[in-house]
């Protein structure tokens, strides 16, 4: 039941107080300061293309905990840090949250460099 509106104060811990930016806005203004745009993706899958599914799949590795058995606290803390890391990924959260990347003053080879960020993750 979320409702928009223009104060962060009303309902204290009980609402949602992202921002809603308008990316091409952004765009327009950063083309007016001089900013050439390098690309626009989700949150998710900028954190997948640098390496977030990795650090998930890691979490459950026996040989980050030094190849020790996990204890139930173990593995508590590991499903909790899982969990945190997926909010970040999922599509119907913050993983929908918009990533746009300019630049400026970039060399001509630079531009051509693919941010690791802005390519598609490959699928195993």
């Amino acid at each position: 039941r979320h409702r928009h509106h223009n104060n962060p104060y009303s309902y204290i811990g009980e609402q949602d107080i992202t921002a809603h930016v308008d990316f091409t806005a952004l765009e327009r203004q950063g083309d007016l300061c001089g900013l050439g745009k390098v690309g626009f993706t989700k949150q998710g899958l900028f954190l997948m293309a640098l390496g977030l599914g990795d650090r998930i799949a890691a979490l459950s590795d026996p040989r980050e905990r030094g190849n020790a058995k996990a204890t139930a606290q173990d593995v508590i803390k590991i499903m909790q840090r899982r969990q945190r890391l997926h909010q970040l990924i999922d599509p119907t959260g913050l993983g929908g949250f918009g990533v746009l990347i300019q630049s400026k003053g970039l060399t001509p080879s630079a531009e051509g460099v693919a941010l690791k960020g802005l390519t598609v993750p490959p699928i195993s």
